[in-house]
């Protein structure tokens, strides 16, 4: 996962959705007095962003539809203060949001939700989340007529000034690429929300394979019309079809086209164990692994997956490899990757592995004192 706050579009239901970047927080305009500018409509951040047109918000979603933002002839006292943080504009009555654009060829992973910290004497801010909820689409599709995630304690979810993971876990749905967060009317009247900032972390966007589903996994399973065998260094064979593996990857396509010995004899020999070949050749069919492989042969892995040019099974192996790091495998994951990283292959990979070892102390030694 990389930090993409400052590449991802950003909208909001009113408001200046700039203020929500940490690069805008830390400019003048983060400086700017949290008030109601009187503008309606939705407002949004982006590449060549301008403020869009305002309206109805979510069309389409069962049971939680927007009403249209409304600006207010009255400002409370505590609402005009000089704060850094994107203020919303809408009454008691609203709902405001904030919806979240991956970058092409990303998804997003994680979103990181600062509220406001405390202001003057008062413990919070009087205008805090009262009820929150998150709907989610993959790309090109729209917004999901059901929310992911929905609380009603927002706030307490987390102290004043820190920030609140949206939603609560790890990671959002593999082919998450837009997000739109909506806050519900709060506890003290007045603007619905003042945030901080939000920080937002992507993973690339997997691709969807052609050869995955029903099919796949009938032709794994029935091998009646299987053309050749695919053999391990330990004398194993996996009888497989020349078709899948051919569309699969490029470099089985030019052994089994060409005249070489693998196209005549129907046979193709990996330096590699029963266990490496088998998941190699399940991805080929767009099918899970059936079991754990250890580190070893999961680094060999990585290695028949970049040899035969499948590129989502090299990068989730070398992915998986790195999970397992620890002060007795930090040394083998930096020896097996940091040929692919020189090459040019892996970087964010090679740079997750480097960030846990630099905060990592006990990895550290681990790694300096195997030379």
């Amino acid at each position: 996962m990389i930090d993409s706050t400052e590449e991802v579009s950003i909208k909001t239901s009113s408001g200046d959705a700039e203020l929500l970047r940490p690069s805008s927080l830390g400019s003048n305009a983060g400086h700017e007095i949290c008030r109601a500018r009187g503008s309606k409509g939705e407002n949004q951040s982006g590449k060549g962003g301008k403020g869009g047109k305002g309206g109805k918000g979510g069309k389409g979603m069962k049971g939680y539809t927007n009403s249209s933002p409304s600006s207010s002839s009255t400002t409370s006292s505590s609402s005009s203060r000089e704060i850094n943080c994107w203020c919303s504009e809408e009454t008691q009555h609203c709902r405001a949001w904030i919806e979240i654009g991956a970058p092409p060829g990303r998804a997003l992973a994680q979103l990181q939700v600062r509220l406001l910290e405390s202001m003057g004497p008062e413990r919070v801010d009087s205008f805090t989340p009262e009820h929150v909820q998150l709907f989610i689409a993959e790309e090109g599709e729209p917004l999901a007529e059901l929310p992911i995630w929905e609380t009603k304690n927002f706030w307490s979810l987390s102290f004043p000034g820190e920030p609140v993971f949206v939603p609560p876990r790890e990671l959002l749905p593999p082919r998450t690429c837009r997000a739109r967060l909506f806050i519900k009317r709060t506890a003290g009247g007045g603007r619905n929300v003042r945030v901080q900032g939000i920080r937002v972390l992507t993973k690339r966007l997997k691709r969807r394979r052609e050869d995955e589903g029903l099919l796949a996994a009938r032709l794994w399973s029935n091998d009646d019309f299987a053309d050749c065998v695919v053999r391990s260094d330990d004398g194993q064979e996996l009888r497989a079809h020349r078709a899948v593996l051919s569309i699969s990857s490029p470099v089985f396509s030019r052994m089994l086209k060409s005249p070489m010995r693998e196209a005549a004899e129907g046979v193709i020999n990996l330096p590699a164990n029963a266990n490496v070949v088998r998941g190699l050749v399940r991805h080929c069919y767009g099918l899970p692994r059936e079991s754990q492989l250890s580190l070893e042969e999961e680094l060999a892995l990585v290695e028949q997956a970049h040899t035969f040019e499948l590129i989502g099974l090299f990068e989730e192996s070398a992915s998986s490899a790195i999970d397992r790091l620890s002060a007795d495998t930090v040394v083998a994951l930096v020896k097996g990757l940091r040929t692919f990283y020189k090459a040019g292959a892996l970087q964010e990979e090679w740079m997750a592995l480097l960030q846990r070892v630099r905060a990592d102390k006990e990895l550290c030694n681990a790694l300096f004192l195997a030379g």
